[in-house]
C-alpha cells in the first residue's frame, strides 16, 4: 500500500499476529535465563517463558545486536527494492543504536540508490510499539488522525449554529459510526471536547453563558461567574464524554484549552479570568480547571486511550499568557495524563489573527513556542498554525523541531494532501492560499457552511463524483482568469477538447492584481496550480487573442464559456467624475499608474480601495536626504460610504489590514457619501447630512467596486450550441464564486 518499509525490533513488544497482519519485519534481540540462550520471536509463548523466570527469580540478561547482524537485517529489506524506515529502542537504552546506524551505512554501500532512516524513538517497549502502531496508521490512511471539533460536554451550552454533543449515553451509536467510517478509511477519529462557556451562544434560547468572571462574547452576550459546583458537574461532564468517545471506538480525545476561550481557555488565561478563589489568581489557580478535568477524563478511559491537548504557546498579548507561562505548565499537563500536547497561538478577540493566521502573517507561527515546550516534556509535541506546505511540515519534523504537523484548511483544499505527498507527487496538491476565505467567514454566519476558494467540492465530495465524459466536445473558453482557468481545467480533465483565448499576456484575470498587495502573494499558489492541471490535461491557450463573434464563428466550438470578467465601476452619478482625468485602483494595482509622491485620495473603502491604500504606503521610501518632496512621500486618505471599511473581510485579514493603514497615517472617513469631485477636491456628505469639502488632493482614485463585463454571449448563442457565462461576467464577486462556477460548468459540459 505505501513504497517503504516500515520496520522494527522486538523490543517493541508489539504480538507476532500484529507485526504480520501489517508486514512489518522486526530484528530479534536475543536474552539469556540462567544458562539458556533464547531470541525473542515476538511470540507470545516464547515471552512467558520469560515472565516465568524471572517469576522464579532466574538472572535475566540481554545482548545488543552488532552491526553484521544489522547489515544482514537491511540488506534483506534494502533488496525488496523500497525504502525502510526503521524504528528502535532509544540509544540511552542500549548501544544498539549506534550499532544500527553502522549496520545500515553498511548495507546502503550495496544499495546506494535506496533510502533506509534509522530513528531514535526516544523510546522502548509498549511506546515504542505505539510510535510504530502510529507510523503504519499514517502510512495506510493519509492523515494519522481526523478531528471533529467543538463537540460539548453539555448541549445546554452550544457553540454557533450547529455543534456536536457528546453529553448523553444515546449519543454513543452515532460516534461509533462516524468513528468506523473514519477508521475504515485509513484514520482515526478524536473528538474535540470542549464546554463553550462564555462563547455560548445559548443567550438566544434565554440560558446566560459560563464563565470565569463576567465577559461579553461576540455575539453581546455577559456570562455570569461560574459557581464552585458547577464547576465540579463540568469535570464529571468531561469525564463522561471521553468515556463515550472510548465506548465510541474513537482513537482518543482532543481538549481544547487555547486561546482564552470555551471555558477551560477562559479560565486560564489571566485576560478573562478575574476570580479571586481558588480557581483564579496565580498561574497554578487558573490551570486548575484544566487539571482536573484531564486528571477526570483520566480515570474514566483506559490508560492507552490517549488525550491530546491544544494549548497557546503564548497568547501574544500584554496581560495574557506567554511562553514562560507555558513551560512551567507542560509538565504539569504531562503529570495529569496528557498524551500529546499540540501548540497554536492567539487569543479569540484580541488576537484572531494569530488563530487564523492568514495574509501576512509568517508560516509557521508557532513553531518557536513548539520547539520550545518540547524541551520541557516527554510526550509528543505537535505545532499548527499555517503550515501549508507538506514539505515545510516534514523539514520540522525532521529537523526534531516538533514531533508533528496538524493541518486543518490545507486539507481542505485538498483532502488528498497526505496521499500526494506519500507519492511524491507534490505538483498535484491543491494549495491552500491562506485567503481567509468561506472556511473562516461563512456566507451566513447564522447558518455557517464551510467552504474553500480553491475546491469547490467541500462539503460536497459524494456529490460529483469525476465522470469522464462519453461525448467529447470542442470547448473554447475566453478568459484565463480563476474562473476560466477552473473551467479548462474541469473540463479537459473529463476529455473535451478546449482552448483558452486570453487577451493579455497571461493567465490569472483580476486575481493577478489582488496578489500585489501585502501579504497576498500565497495565493499565487492557485494560478501556478490550476495551470500546471492545464497543461497537464492538455489545454490548449492562445495568448493576447481577443475573442470576436467572427473569429468564435470561425473556431466552431460546441461550447463556449464566457469568462471575460469586469471592468472598474465609473460612478457617472457623482458629480465632476468625466470632467478631469480617471483613475482607478485597478490602474495602480496594474501598474499602469504610478504614484511616486504626493496626497491621494480613494473613493471606497472595500478591500481593493484598502488594499491599494496599503500598497501605496508599502511602495514608499523615503530619500533621508531629500530635504523636500522626494520619491516615497505619500499620504493617503479613504472616504467610504459604509459605517466601517473592508467590510466583509474575514476578521484576521481585516484587523491586519486596518492596524497596517493605521501605522502608516492613512486617514478615513466612514459613513461618508462621495457627492462631488474636481481635480484636487472631493465634497462628501457626513451620515448627519453635514458637508464637506476635503482639498488639496494630488490625485483622485476611483475604487467603488467593478461592473460586469460581457460583450459577446447574447450574440454567440445564435451559432453556438451551449453558450455559458461565469464569474464576474454574471456579477462581480470573489474570485472562489469564479472558480466554483467555473466547476460547475466545466463538470456538466
Amino acid at each position: 500500500m505505501y513504497d517503504y518499509i516500515i520496520a522494527t525490533s522486538s523490543t517493541s513488544d508489539l504480538p507476532r499476529t500484529y507485526l504480520e497482519a501489517h508486514n512489518i519485519p522486526f530484528i530479534p534481540y536475543t536474552y539469556t535465563i540462567g544458562n539458556d540462550l533464547y531470541e525473542d520471536d515476538c511470540r507470545e509463548e516464547t515471552r512467558q517463558k520469560v515472565y516465568e523466570g524471572m517469576r522464579n527469580g532466574d538472572r535475566l540478561k540481554t545482548s545488543m545486536i552488532n552491526e553484521y547482524i544489522y547489515d544482514d537485517f537491511f540488506e534483506s529489506l534494502l533488496a525488496q527494492g523500497k525504502d525502510v524506515i526503521f524504528l528502535d529502542m532509544s540509544q540511552k537504552m542500549s548501544v544498539s543504536y549506534e550499532k544500527s546506524k553502522i549496520g545500515a551505512k553498511m548495507a546502503l554501500e550495496k544499495y546506494p540508490e535506496r533510502k533506509l532512516y534509522v530513528m531514535d524513538t526516544l523510546c522502548i517497549s509498549g511506546g515504542l510499539g505505539l510510535l510504530v502502531d502510529s507510523m503504519v496508521t499514517l502510512a495506510e490512511g493519509g492523515a494519522g488522525y481526523v478531528v471533529i471539533d467543538a463537540v460539548t460536554v453539555d448541549h445546554k451550552y452550544w457553540y454557533i449554529g450547529k455543534t456536536t454533543a457528546l453529553d448523553k449515553d444515546s449519543l454513543v451509536p452515532q460516534f461509533a459510526a462516524f468513528a468506523k467510517r473514519v477508521s475504515d478509511a485509513g484514520s482515526t477519529l478524536f473528538p474535540q471536547l470542549i464546554h463553550p462557556g462564555p462563547e455560548s451562544i445559548c443567550a438566544l434560547k434565554g440560558i446566560t453563558p459560563l464563565g470565569p468572571s463576567v465577559n461579553t462574547n461576540a455575539n453581546g452576550a455577559v456570562s455570569r461567574p461560574i459557581t464552585i459546583d458547577e464547576i465540579h458537574k463540568v469535570v464529571k461532564q468531561y469525564g463522561q464524554a471521553a468515556r463515550r468517545a472510548e465506548e465510541a471506538g474513537c482513537g482518543g480525545i482532543a481538549l481544547h484549552v487555547a486561546h482564552a476561550y470555551m471555558l477551560p481557555g477562559a479560565f486560564l488565561s489571566p485576560l478573562r479570568n478575574k476570580r479571586m478563589d481558588e480557581y483564579g489568581g496565580c498561574i497554578d489557580n487558573r490551570a486548575r480547571l484544566i487539571l482536573e478535568i484531564i486528571e477526570e477524563c483520566r480515570r474514566n478511559i483506559s490508560r492507552d486511550f490517549p488525550i491530546v491537548l491544544r494549548v497557546s504557546g503564548s497568547e501574544r498579548e500584554p496581560g495574557g499568557n506567554s511562553l514562560d507561562e507555558m513551560l512551567y505548565l507542560a509538565p504539569k499537563f504531562e503529570a495529569a495524563g496528557v498524551d500529546m500536547l499540540e501548540v497554536s497561538g492567539g487569543v479569540q478577540y484580541e488576537g484572531l489573527q494569530n488563530i487564523l493566521p492568514s495574509h501576512s502573517q509568517k508560516i509557521g507561527m508557532n513553531v518557536y513556542e513548539a520547539s520550545e515546550i518540547k524541551k520541557v516534556v516527554n510526550i509528543p509535541v505537535f505545532v499548527v498554525g499555517k503550515i501549508n506546505d507538506v514539505r515545510y511540515a516534514a523539514d520540522l519534523v525532521e529537523r526534531g523541531l516538533v514531533d508533528g504537523v496538524s493541518m486543518g484548511r490545507p486539507l481542505l483544499a485538498d483532502p488528498d494532501l497526505p496521499k500526494k505527498a506519500y507519492e511524491n507527487r507534490f505538483d498535484d496538491i491543491t494549495p491552500c492560499g491562506s485567503c481567509g476565505g468561506r472556511c473562516i467567514t461563512p456566507e451566513d454566519p447564522h447558518h455557517p457552511v464551510c467552504k474553500c476558494h480553491i475546491n469547490p467540492l467541500v462539503g460536497h465530495e459524494y456529490d460529483y463524483p469525476f465522470n469522464p465524459t462519453d461525448k467529447p466536445k470542442k470547448v473554447l473558453v475566453i478568459g484565463a482568469g480563476p474562473g476560466g482557468m477552473y473551467t479548462a481545467v474541469t473540463a479537459a480533465e473529463r476529455g473535451h477538447d478546449v482552448t483558452v483565448w486570453e487577451k493579455s499576456k497571461q493567465i490569472g484575470g483580476q486575481l493577478n492584481l489582488a496578489v500585489v498587495s501585502p501579504g497576498k502573494q500565497e495565493m499565487c499558489k492557485w494560478l501556478t496550480h490550476l495551470n500546471y492541471r492545464a497543461k497537464k490535461a492538455g489545454v490548449k491557450f492562445e495568448f493576447k487573442k481577443e475573442a470576436t463573434v467572427e473569429n468564435v464563428k470561425e473556431f466552431a466550438p460546441d461550447a463556449v464559456v464566457v469568462a471575460t470578467g469586469a471592468t472598474p465601476l465609473i460612478p457617472t452619478f457623482i458629480k465632476g467624475v468625466g470632467d478631469y482625468p480617471i483613475i482607478t485602483t485597478h490602474d495602480i494595482l496594474s501598474r499602469k499608474v504610478t504614484i511616486p509622491k504626493g496626497t491621494v485620495c480613494i473613493l471606497g473603502g472595500g478591500e481593493v480601495a484598502c488594499e491599494t491604500a496599503e500598497m501605496l504606503m508599502a511602495d514608499a521610501r523615503p530619500n533621508s536626504f531629500a530635504t523636500t518632496g522626494s520619491i516615497g512621500d505619500v499620504e493617503v486618505t479613504l472616504v467610504e460610504m459604509q459605517p466601517q471599511l473592508m467590510t466583509g473581510v474575514c476578521l484576521p485579514n481585516r484587523n491586519i489590514a486596518l492596524a497596517s493603514l493605521r501605522r502608516e497615517g492613512v486617514k478615513s472617513y466612514i459613513n461618508s457619501k462621495v457627492l462631488e469631485v474636481t481635480e484636487h477636491e472631493v465634497k462628501i456628505q457626513h451620515k448627519d447630512g453635514t458637508e464637506e469639502w476635503l482639498k488639496g488632493f494630488d490625485y483622485i482614485v476611483l475604487g467603488l467596486g467593478s461592473r460586469k463585463y460581457d460583450p459577446l454571449s447574447e450574440e454567440l448563442k445564435a451559432f453556438v450550441p451551449e453558450v455559458h457565462v461565469i464569474g464576474d461576467a454574471i456579477k462581480p464577486g470573489q474570485s472562489s464564486d469564479a472558480m466554483h462556477q467555473g466547476f460547475h460548468v466545466g463538470y456538466e459540459l
